[in-house]
């Protein structure tokens, strides 16, 4: 469960202060101009040369812009979570993540319990996204990868590794990261994270499964609903 949490937290966790794109040989990029670099800044490194406009790195990337923000410039809950809804929402499609989230349990739900289903595992993802922002001052993450797969070349997985900064007591090892997206139309969507090739959607694949199974669709409204209460609450 402490990989599906962080895996929730770095569905696009990064920051492109002083991001330095390279390939063979150095390409220059631009630090944002909203953070300034330090010992507690969020970094990005991307060493994929295949992370051009349109592409599935360049989702990842851009995405990264937005969030370093709210790493960076403490933001409260509050604006990062408005800062997520308004930026980083859009490159995700959660109707695709929820179907493959919910499994063979999808055609069990009315096309009106998917769209609730929907809804409110985006809020449930944002909820606990926005609140553990904080946790990642001086976090390092490395796109290392670009790939894109299908015979129809609409699939994609952006690889690289995420490190914690040292504590003082132990010293974090780089964990392994993987973005999977899907071309919806013309553009790339964010549909799942892998921490250690740990999946969110394969973990709540199972939690949605047990659940409906044994209790019904209305039930895991209900669990979805009342954990989003939960987190409203202590806001």
């Amino acid at each position: 469960m402490k990989k599906i949490i962080l895996a929730i937290s770095l569905l696009n966790l990064m920051s492109i202060v002083n991001a330095a794109t390279t390939s063979s040989a150095p390409v220059a990029s631009s630090p944002a101009k909203s953070a300034k670099a330090g010992k507690d800044s969020a970094v990005v490194t991307v060493n994929t040369s295949n992370c051009d406009a349109d592409t599935p790195c360049y989702v990842i990337k851009t995405s990264a812009t937005q969030l370093s923000q709210a790493v960076n410039q403490n933001l409260s809950d509050k604006d990062a979570m408005t800062m997520i809804q308004n930026s980083i929402v859009p490159q995700i499609d959660f109707n695709l993540m929820t179907k493959f989230a919910m499994g063979t349990s999808w055609k069990q739900a009315s096309p009106k319990q998917q769209t609730k289903i929907t809804q409110l595992f985006q809020q449930l993802l944002i909820f606990q996204y926005s609140s553990a922002l904080s946790k990642f001052k001086g976090a390092q993450v490395s796109i290392d990868s670009s790939n894109i797969s299908g015979e129809k070349q609409n699939k994609a997985a952006v690889k690289g590794t995420f490190k914690l900064p040292s504590n003082g007591k132990s010293t974090n090892q780089p964990v392994n990261i993987e973005w999977d997206l899907a071309k919806i139309g013309s553009n790339w969507k964010i549909y799942d994270v892998k921490i250690e090739n740990v999946s969110i959607v394969t973990t709540y694949r199972t939690q949605f499964n047990d659940t409906v199974q044994n209790e019904g669709v209305d039930s895991l409204i209900k669990q979805l609903q009342n954990k989003i209460n939960s987190l409203q609450s202590k806001s």
